[in-house]
């Protein structure tokens, strides 16, 4: 069995780093260019943004390759660099991390109609020696599932893989995913396949309160632990920028109740920044500290 795994499903809870995008944009990421391509062409940049996140007391770091599969890079003319892309990604996560915290995969949202595409991105992935595997803002579980076909044993055991949905209001201000599904039913849906952990990430329109839902209903009806990265808010445009409006505080004002509904690995997504993830810190520790006596 893998470290990480023996980590997951220790009663400690583990700190992940804050958002990629949205870092990459404040170091200078124009609209439309590739942060991908910033792994090959800014790598002092991307390594510093991993490096905040660990000075700001991370355990687990996620690679720059959100959109880093072969239909979003051949939006870019990229689809050759590929494989390059992912070994520079996981090169700078793993120089920032050292020998004692985490790197996962970062997979975003990706198109599994093509099973030759799905092969590269698993392929792409697999020879990296990530710890594991985060399949991100999902809708439905089909690029899940389409990764876990893919694999053989052997890569099963060896790269866990967790699965994070994104969720948004519905007429009756309920959390669904865009495929319509409740958290109740996305765990049940998933409790039944191979997930290592379940999360829950982004999110247009659903707030802390909102969350802190989502995190019971699935704690009710599934097994794996649960992996949270909120938004710090929903954004509004302000001069041609986005701002978002949680500050690291007030984030982690609610993290106890958070914790008290059964995370076991708590982050951030688009808008949170290293000192989002500092704020996070000693809360994390605190009940960690508590969990151990």
């Amino acid at each position: 069995m893998s470290r990480f795994l023996d980590a997951l499903r220790s009663d400690r809870v583990l700190l992940m780093d804050g958002a990629m995008g949205t870092e990459l944009q404040r170091a200078g990421l124009k609209p439309g260019e590739c942060g991908e391509l910033w792994n090959l062409t800014h790598p002092e940049k991307v390594r510093a943004i991993h490096q905040a996140y660990v000075d700001a007391g991370a355990d687990v770091l996620l690679t720059n390759t959100f959109q880093a599969n072969p239909a979003a890079l051949e939006r870019h003319n990229l689809t050759g660099q590929l494989g390059v892309i992912w070994q520079a990604a996981v090169t700078l996560a793993r120089g920032a991390a050292g020998p004692d915290r985490w790197v996962l995969a970062d997979v975003g949202p990706f198109p599994v109609e093509n099973q030759d595409d799905v092969e590269r991105l698993a392929a792409a992935m697999t020879a990296t020696g990530v710890d594991g595997i985060l399949v991100e803002t999902c809708s439905d579980p089909s690029a899940s599932l389409g990764l876990w076909q893919v694999f053989d044993y052997p890569s099963r055991q060896r790269f866990p893989l967790l699965v994070s949905f994104t969720y948004r209001r519905d007429r009756d201000a309920q959390a669904r995913t865009i495929g319509g599904l409740s958290p109740r039913q996305t765990a049940k849906l998933m409790d039944d396949f191979f997930v290592r952990t379940l999360g829950v990430n982004c999110g247009r329109d659903v707030g802390l309160p909102q969350i802190v839902e989502v995190v019971e209903a699935y704690r009710g009806n599934s097994t794996p632990p649960i992996l949270l990265r909120p938004n710090a808010g929903t954004p509004k445009l302000v001069e041609d920028c986005w701002v978002y409006p949680h500050s690291p505080e007030y984030m982690a004002s609610w993290l106890p109740e958070l914790l008290k509904a059964g995370v076991s690995m708590i982050g951030g997504c688009c808008g949170t920044t290293p000192a989002h993830i500092a704020a996070f810190k000693p809360i994390v520790d605190a009940w960690n500290a508590r969990r151990m006596i």
